[in-house]
């Protein structure tokens, strides 16, 4: 019987004392959102607790010290020890709190046995500790003067042999504090720069790949759906025998083939760099092949250029882009099938036709047949053809390979794009 009677009354001590922790909890001040983010907090429990230890200390050696009117001694024991529950949460408050206190204990209490100091020791660590934690954690323009506080508190404090070691060492302990500061401050800093800069990094490269892609569908796909457009707006004019019904049926092909090319474009633009312009650039023309024969010079290629005839804005947009296109692709062939060589390039321009001629001399490359123009020459005859035009490529005989284009000044169509 006495064991369940033990057993029994333990319980109804639980249930009593869950009963009081529930009414704790459902109080205003532990309900108080301040509270509950000091309590969550494990940092400040870690100098609660010291705090509490520093004040069980100081509590019964105050006498020892000070002479202290017994029911004070909790309060002043309370002001010297207990601000350091505030060293991470609110160190300004706490350190102000410890100042004042160690003034006004040093005012109205004397002291007894012999103790030269006007504050406990116990007092001295909490006012150096929350001096640290302030210097650490509060404002940076105001350190200089929490310095100066400190320094006058401590002089006032300190027996008069040892005042000039101990300002020594609270500013040295405030320098120090502060260069720690500015050191963590440097390296947080320094982390977040490289944060951004590899952010910055990754979106440049996520930016300059979606446009290569939008340049690449541009090269496959626009360039292609431009010639459909001009195959389809000039057979009347290529094809004998085209009737009516027929024109009829390639002009819906290429008002289709339009209506597909602007989709493109459409798709293409969401595929552009952010805050770049939606503005297509001027196609190059028969002016523009200066600046390639240039750049081909550039590379330590003997590139010999004649423009005759006419001026370069004479000639129709759709076939000074071609005839740029077949000069490009020649050099850049010449460039590959025959390093070193010397490349020929004749533009001339009359009022019935371009004509461009460009010229290389053959060489021999160890592991490389003859070359016949590769896959470029199937593309700049189709180019050519698009405009009503010709071209012919091959070894002259003597020695060289030979481009020939022959393209009119004008289309028979208008106002045609061709990317």
């Amino acid at each position: 019987m006495g064991g369940r009677s033990t057993v029994v009354d333990m319980m109804i001590g639980q249930r009593e004392w869950d009963e009081v922790m529930a009414r704790v909890r459902q109080t205003q001040l532990v309900s108080d959102p301040t509270v509950v983010a000091f309590v969550g907090r494990r940092v400040n429990i870690l100098f609660t607790v010291i705090a509490l230890i520093m004040f069980a200390v100081a509590w019964p050696t105050l006498p020892l010290t000070h002479s202290v009117m017994p029911i004070l001694l909790p309060v002043v024991a309370a002001l010297a020890t207990l601000p350091l529950m505030l060293a991470w949460a609110n160190p300004l408050l706490g350190w102000g709190i410890s100042i004042t206190s160690s003034i006004l204990i040093g005012l109205f209490f004397d002291r007894v046995h012999g103790w030269q100091w006007t504050i406990q020791v116990v007092h001295i660590i909490v006012l150096l500790v929350l001096s640290v934690m302030l210097c650490l954690r509060g404002p940076v323009r105001w350190i200089a003067l929490y310095w100066l506080c400190t320094l006058v508190a401590f002089v006032g404090a300190t027996p008069p042999g040892a005042t000039a070691g101990w300002a020594v060492g609270v500013t040295m302990l405030f320098v120090t504090c502060w260069l720690l500061r500015v050191l963590l401050r440097s390296r947080r800093e320094l982390a977040h720069e490289t944060e951004l800069k590899d952010v910055a990094a990754s979106r440049t490269a996520v930016l300059a790949e979606r446009t290569r892609i939008a340049r690449d569908l541009h090269d496959v796909v626009a360039h292609r759906m431009s010639v459909v457009v001009v195959a389809a707006q000039t057979a009347r004019f290529r094809v004998d025998g085209v009737t009516p019904a027929a024109d009829a049926e390639f002009q819906a092909i290429a008002v289709m083939a339009r209506e597909a090319l602007d989709e493109v474009r459409q798709m293409l633009g969401v595929l552009r760099v952010d805050g770049e312009v939606s503005t297509q650039a001027p196609n190059p023309g028969v002016a523009d092949i200066a600046d390639i024969v240039e750049a081909t010079r550039g590379a330590g290629i003997v590139v010999d250029l004649r423009l005759i005839g006419g001026a370069p804005e004479t000639v129709n947009e759709a076939v000074g882009l071609t005839a740029y296109r077949i000069v490009q692709e020649c050099l850049a062939n010449a460039t590959r099938h025959a390093p070193g060589a010397r490349i020929d390039v004749e533009v001339a321009i009359d009022e019935s036709a371009v004509r461009v001629t460009v010229v290389n001399l053959l060489v021999e490359v160890a592991g490389e047949k003859e070359s016949s123009g590769g896959h470029g020459i199937p593309g700049m005859a189709e180019r050519a053809a698009a405009v009503g035009g010709a071209l012919v490529a091959g070894p002259d005989g003597v020695g060289a390979f030979r481009v020939s284009a022959m393209l009119p000044t004008r289309v028979p169509v208008a106002d045609v794009a061709i990317g």
